[in-house]
């Protein structure tokens, strides 16, 4: 039995009392603050968490250079074109053929929103009552949001360099998902030291019906599939070159790849798991269990976050996680991948070919199956979390990656049996054919915009209109300012109306340009509360018609409103 000397000793007590002290710190933090304050103090907080985490991410990356660049070194030329072909198809499948359009209303403006304030205002929380003057955002009135920020917080960086537009946020998914191509293949080349796995992974992941539709959305979940990606890739740079610039790397990617959603918190037993099964050894380091302190300390504002919103609903008033959803869960989820309607079944039977039929790599094999099952099986007890359900078919794509690796993985064991290179080079040019003709006829799925969300959709299309035809020097109310505030006007939330005289009388004051009722998608809704809140307005304000748009189901409707007396 090895025992350790005072020196030794020492060195490890530090290390502990790092991991209390960063504890200690975040339990007086949520402590001393309550729920409510602290929601109000993590919208200041929370910007200056992600601002470190980023810059030290570019220092990581900086600091690795050489070896990300020996990642592509010895692949060929040949392969290099085959990877750009292979992104060159996602792009155009996600860019052009799948149809750019919101599916999650109104999320999707939340996170552009939350962008917004982030990336002018260094604020963490989506804007309720807000001003766009002079080309200048402003924001009175901010609210914390329960969705992790890390997603908004890359669309801020975006909009300071390229000005606040819907259409960023759809480039920005189109590169993600590219981006995402890219990392399957390196994760691919470096679990299986092997450059065709990596393609033929690749070629998959990029032929997923699922990832060109939400690639072309503003949704959080394709950045999220991609920093999971991300993550794992950096953790193998590390076993490759084992080097404290590569821990460093690993160390600042895996608190930000945590802060996009709140199941990418599972990634962490993940990459543990990873290293582990790879090289357990480098886990025994106290250099190792160092920059745990950093990634620990970098996590500080994202796990008080959790805290604050720990009792929230999400979306329900009944039981979020519960056995009871299980079955139907599981039944919709697996049948996705088997029923080939919307996701190809001749992939997931070559990801069951390469976790089923190999004598070696089983280290890999069981990562990769441990990577699916998690973040496909979490959502099995969600009561949201059906496939069928709605647009929560998104959930999905946190699977993908392992799923289209252990595909790539398949194909190379089909590859062996061929052993002559004559054989080989014919096997490859029917494999690819092959999976492009399975993929074909989802091509009209990928174009489809679909039912759901129809009507929220059509708010959004004559919204735009309406922003388009109002005055200078004015605002709107409406249940989603956040749309009007992305599209450059005044907006708030049209409780103002009801709520508050007083910043009414303000408005008929300071807006010279008048101030206007967005009709919307809720005042629509079967909802009572909602109906009455939308009648209210308009019993308790004159007001005149400005413009009337007649959907399929619903009307959405332009009012000004007018000052009592007038």
């Amino acid at each position: 039995m090895t025992t350790l000397s005072g020196k030794e000793t020492f060195k490890w007590l530090s290390v502990g009392a790092g991991y209390l002290g960063v504890f200690l710190i975040l339990v007086f933090w949520c402590d001393a603050y309550g729920e409510g304050r602290l929601r109000g103090n993590l919208i200041s907080v929370l910007p200056y968490f992600l601002t470190a985490n980023f810059l030290l991410i570019v220092i990581g990356l900086a600091l690795n250079i050489k070896a990300i660049k020996g990642l592509f070194a010895g692949i060929g030329r040949r392969s290099v074109r085959l990877l750009l072909i292979i992104g060159l198809i996602g792009l155009v499948l996600t860019a052009l053929i799948a149809p750019k359009v919101h599916r999650i209303y109104y999320d999707e403006n939340i996170y552009l929103n939350i962008g917004q304030d982030l990336g002018f205002l260094m604020k963490a929380g989506m804007c309720n009552e807000g001003s766009n003057i002079d080309g200048q955002y402003l924001c009175s009135q901010l609210e914390f949001n329960k969705q992790p920020y890390a997603y908004p917080y890359l669309m801020g960086l975006v909009f300071r360099l390229f000005g606040t537009s819907e259409t960023c946020g759809f480039i920005f998914n189109n590169l993600a998902f590219c981006l995402s191509i890219i990392t399957i293949f390196l994760i691919g080349r470096l679990l299986f030291e092997s450059v065709p796995a990596g393609l033929y992974a690749s070629l998959l992941f990029a032929l997923i019906p699922e990832n060109s539709l939400w690639g072309n959305t503003t949704a959080v979940e394709p950045s999220a599939a991609l920093f999971a990606g991300l993550l794992f890739l950096s953790a193998l740079l590390y076993l490759k070159d084992k080097s404290r610039a590569a821990l460093f790397l690993l160390a600042v990617i895996l608190p930000f790849s945590l802060q996009f959603r709140m199941e990418s918190s599972l990634l962490v037993p993940l990459v543990l798991m990873l290293i582990f099964l790879q090289d357990r050894s480098l886990m025994k380091g106290r250099i190792f269990r160092l920059f745990g302190i950093l990634s620990f300390a970098l996590l500080l504002g994202h796990l008080a976050h959790i805290y604050s919103v720990r009792y929230d609903n999400w979306g329900s008033n009944g039981t979020r996680m519960d056995f009871s959803f299980f079955m139907h869960n599981l039944r919709t989820n697996s049948l996705f991948y088997l029923n080939n309607v919307r996701f190809p079944m001749l992939f997931t039977l070559l990801a069951f070919i390469g976790l089923a039929f190999r004598k070696d790599l089983n280290k890999q094999r069981l990562f990769l199956g441990t990577w699916f099952l998690v973040l496909w099986g979490v959502f099995l007890l969600f009561y949201a979390g059906s496939y069928g359900y709605g647009q929560d078919v998104r959930y999905s794509l946190m699977s993908f990656m392992p799923l289209a690796l252990l595909g790539g993985l398949g194909l190379l064991r089909l590859e062996c049996l061929f052993s002559r290179e004559d054989n080989m080079r014919r096997f490859r040019f029917v494999t690819v054919t092959v999976v492009i003709l399975c993929f074909l006829p989802f091509l009209r799925y990928v174009g489809t915009v679909g039912e759901e969300a129809r009507q929220a959709r059509e708010d959004h299309y004559y919204a735009r209109i309406m922003a388009d035809s109002l005055p200078d020097n004015s605002i709107v109310l409406t249940h989603n300012p956040n749309m009007f505030l992305l599209w450059g006007k005044d907006a708030a939330q049209a409780s103002m109306a009801t709520s508050y005289e007083t910043k009414m009388k303000s408005y008929f004051e300071k807006y010279k340009g008048g101030v206007y009722f967005h009709f919307n998608f809720w005042c629509n809704t079967a909802d009572p509360n909602q109906q009455k809140f939308c009648t209210n307005i308009l019993q308790k304000y004159r007001h005149k018609g400005v413009m009337t748009w007649k959907g399929k189901d619903y009307t959405y409707t332009l009012y000004k409103l007018l000052p009592s007396g007038s």
